[in-house]
């Protein structure tokens, strides 16, 4: 039996990003059953697409992710993790050869990360089309668990391997262009008037007509940080504690999915504000988990930037974006029954709570820059 192709070790890389809440599973023990239908997976093709191995069981939905869903598949060969999606636009598929380019590097890098299969050619980066879904394939990380940055882990230990993990993966030097990312656009003030208009008469009504002071001034403060031409690789864009898993062999970033470009400065200060629950409206902003994380990330090599306002503009501009696509998805703008859009109205006004939370604390934030 042919064994699974992985990315070589070491030889000689949408939904909007950066999103405030949890993300999907992937290589993690904790499983969220949800119903098939939807990008249901074939067990037996995948196993014999990826040269998996003999399927064992039928392969179990875990969580879904914002733009697909994710499977935990037991074959001869050993556990995966299964990611489907549909067929994607022609901009997704040029963001998925891109994230592909960084997953790719970290991995020959070395980097903690779950294992990513190699696809059958023709593939679009890790993913390849079965029978009219597109699906990828990684690992399976064994005893391992989202971190809980409350309690569980112990926040020095945690905030260090951040810091040096953030500076290794802006040391590949994958090159990124901030203009050139239509998985993330800053959408126009327009817009988001009309979608704010249009919310009026749904259930995130009252939410929406208090945000458009923290759009405008968020997106004011992001064109000017733009504007200024600051450096830009390719960056996971995506660090948050559901995509950081724990194990008896340390921590390991997963779900690279979201990877584009980003100014590795303002994907610290972001990633550091998202573990000292500086998005979270129920939890105060931790000062000292800000300053470990940004002290390791110094102490590793990563690039630092100015301690002011713009630091903080990758956070508003991800921010940004995921508030955008819950409204959407509350207005019905991507489908969905009356009960999908009040869950996405939930989402919703969590992320709304975030922008006005992060417009609110600029200047409490850029202090803990200094």
């Amino acid at each position: 039996m042919a064994r699974a192709r992985l990315v070589d070790r070491r030889p000689s890389p949408i939904a909007p990003s950066h999103r405030g809440g949890a993300s999907s599973s992937e290589g993690c023990a904790v499983a969220v059953p949800t119903p098939g239908g939807d990008l249901f997976v074939d067990q037996d093709r995948v196993a014999e697409v990826f040269a998996l191995g003999q399927a064992s069981g039928p392969a179990r939905a875990l969580r879904g992710g914002s733009s697909g869903r994710v499977w935990d598949l037991h074959t001869s060969e050993g556990r995966w993790v299964v990611k489907t999606q549909a067929a994607p636009e022609d901009w997704r598929r040029s963001h998925m050869v891109r994230a592909h380019t960084l997953e790719r590097a970290a991995y020959i890098a070395g980097l903690p990360m779950a294992r990513p299969v190699t696809p059958p050619e023709p593939s679009v980066g890790f993913w390849h089309d079965i029978d009219g879904t597109h699906a990828r394939v990684l690992e399976f990380v064994e005893n391992a668990h989202p971190v809980v940055v409350d309690s569980a882990v112990e926040p020095g230990a945690l905030a260090a391997w951040l810091g040096r993990t953030l500076a290794s993966i802006e040391q590949l030097g994958v090159p990124g262009d901030l203009s050139d990312d239509a998985s993330t656009p800053l959408h126009p003030l327009g817009d988001w008037r009309e979608w704010i208009s249009e919310a009026r008469c749904s259930e995130a009504a009252d939410t929406a007509c208090e945000l458009l002071p923290a759009v405008e001034r968020s997106t004011a403060l992001v064109q000017r940080a733009e504007a200024a031409g600051p450096d830009a690789l390719l960056g996971h864009r995506d660090i948050g504690p559901a995509n950081v898993l724990r194990s008896g062999s340390g921590f390991r970033l997963i779900d690279w999915d979201h990877a584009g470009p980003a100014v590795p400065w303002w994907e610290a200060v972001h990633t550091a504000f998202r573990f000292a629950g500086g998005l979270d409206d129920a939890r105060a902003t931790r000062p000292e988990v800000v300053r470990a994380v940004l002290a390791a990330h110094r102490a590793a090599g990563g690039a630092q930037g100015p301690a002011d306002e713009s630091a903080l503009a990758g956070l508003l501009r991800a921010t940004l974006g995921f508030t955008a696509y819950t409204l959407w998805l509350s207005l019905g703008h991507r489908g969905g029954d009356a009960l999908d859009r009040a869950r996405a109205a939930v989402r919703f006004r969590a992320a709304a709570g975030s922008l006005q939370r992060g417009v609110a604390a600029l200047p409490e934030w850029c202090a803990l820059l200094r």
